[in-house]
Parts: structure tokens; sequence; C-alpha cells
């Protein structure tokens, strides 16, 4: 089934299971965007389909279609009584969603025709502002999404600009925050064709010290694949490292994920992730505070 051919209703319904699979793993709970992430993680068609932009024919402004069936995938569910959410909370399973078996689901039958009549009477309620099938007009996302999605973009365009050296200077300065401490010898060998750096990270809990090498890839288009782990994995054992980080700015396709489970250790970090751990350790940014209205401010009572 190729994602991308499917119908609009198409689009949504195959967002469902993998959104439900992926909150059940989390335990019931997740933010919308860490949702996106992991069911992106999960399926390469998703992953793929998240990061195409199209261009409105009446705006002419450029938007990730994506978004919009991520949305309304969340609202039938919610219209099914499998989660529950409001404007400034994670998306929450219902006890109903909790212990669904989804391989039994039918989605379109539980999910899509149940949900169905409450699309017809919100479009009823709604009809002097109804909705047209154009993607441009569909429901934005929340305010407070919408502004972590914009910076999320404007910091992984500004990654991918960054010329291979540079990226591979940043990627030093993130793991560097994050304890590890480069020698001189992960210069020496970081032309080896299989790493980018050597030190040692200290766990403060235990005093232990163990070898660490990166790798380091700026893509822009293709993503990181088995063989390219299978590599990094031989530049391990070379260097007799105790764990490897592989950094990447765009993603990892299921199979190199597989791999690097089945042989050394290896942390994954992909733009996703790179954009969290830039906010977590304030890497070249900074912070600013905004507020977002509640829901209490949107009703007349």
């Amino acid at each position: 089934m190729n994602l991308k051919t499917l119908s609009s209703e198409g689009k949504i319904a195959y967002l469902i299971k993998p959104i439900l699979k992926v909150l059940q793993e989390a335990g019931g709970q997740l933010e919308r965007s860490e949702i996106k992430e992991r069911i992106s993680d999960l399926d390469d068609q998703i992953a793929e389909y998240a990061e195409t932009e199209k261009k409105s024919k009446k705006t002419g402004n450029v938007y990730k279609e994506f978004n919009f069936k991520f949305n309304f995938a969340i609202k039938d569910l919610y219209f099914a009584e499998l989660l529950t959410f409001t404007n400034s909370s994670p998306i929450t399973l219902t006890e109903k969603g909790l212990y669904l078996d989804i391989d039994s689901l039918n989605v379109e039958k539980d999910i899509i025709e149940v949900s169905a009549k409450y699309w017809n009477e919100l479009s009823e309620k709604n009809r002097k502002n109804k909705e047209s099938d154009s993607t441009e007009n569909e429901e934005e996302p929340e305010a407070e999404e919408k502004i972590k999605d914009d910076f999320k973009e404007k910091l992984l365009v500004a990654i991918s600009k960054m010329s291979p050296k540079k990226f591979e200077a940043f990627s030093r300065a993130l793991l560097n925050r994050m304890g590890v401490e480069f020698t001189e010898k992960g210069v020496q060998i970081s032309n080896d064709g299989g790493i980018d750096g050597y030190g040692y990270h200290t766990d403060a809990n235990d005093f232990r010290t163990t070898r660490v090498v990166i790798q380091c890839k700026r893509y822009n288009v293709s993503p990181v694949r088995e063989p390219e782990i299978n590599q990094f994995l031989g530049a391990m054992n070379k260097y007799q490292a105790d764990y490897g980080v592989f950094i990447t700015n765009g993603r990892f396709t299921n199979s190199a994920r597989q791999a690097a489970r089945e042989g050394s250790p290896i942390t994954l970090i992909d733009g996703n992730e790179l954009v969290r751990l830039v906010i977590r350790y304030e890497l070249y940014i900074t912070p600013v505070k905004t507020y977002v209205l509640d829901e209490f401010y949107n009703t007349e009572e």
C-alpha cells in the first residue's frame, strides 16, 4: 500500500493504527510532536510523507499535508472515545483505547464510520464556515504545537545549510554538553571513513568511564540506511569502543534502526531527536518565553 497515492480519507485511516500503537507502547500519553516522531520511526512511508511539502494554489504558502491528516486522525480517535486531549495537555488514551486490541481493529467500521456522524454534526453546526476540501483550509494545528513545529522547521533548515565540517563541529559541541570529552585521537582518526570523533564519557553516578565514537552525517535527501550502520559498527570494533553515537539531521530507515540494535550499542540521533537535544541543552539558541491562551478564554459563559 502506497501512502502517498491513497485518498484523503485513506491517508487519515492509514495513520490510525500507528498512532494507537505508539501511545499504547508509551503507557497511554504523549505530546502530539512525540506521536508524530514515533509513528515516523515505525513506518518509512509515514516518515517520507511527514516531510513532503506542498504549495497552496490559492495562497502560494508551503505546507505539509501530513500535519492536517494527523490532526484529523487524532480527532477521529477522539470521536471514537479512544483518546482525549485539551489545547494544553498531551494526547491521552482512554481506558478503552489503552486496552484495545489493535490487530483486530477495523479502522473503517470502528473509527471512520463512528466518527463520521460527529463530523457531520460539526459541519452542520459550522455550516457558515464550512471547510472546503482544499488542504490549506483544513484545521490548523494547536497554537502551541504550531510554535514548536515552526521552530523545529527553522532549526532543521539551518542545520541542513551547514557544511559537513560545521555539522561535525556542531555534533561534537552537542555531545560535549552531554558529557563526552573528545581527545586528540578523535581528530587524528576522524578521516578514517567510519568515525568522526573519539572520546570518553564518565558516568557521574558510578564513576564508570566508557569509550565513545561518533559518526556525523548531514543528509538533506536520503535517509541513513543499514550499510552505513554496519560500516560504523566495524569502525567501533576497530577502536574498541564501548558504544557509538550516530548523528544525522535526517532520519534512519527501519532496517538501519534494526541493525543498530543487533550489534554493539549504538545511540541513533535523527533530526527530531537532534532538535529536542538542542532545546534541552540550549545549544546555540536563546530561549524566549511566550504564552498561549487556555480554553477558558475561548468560551463566552
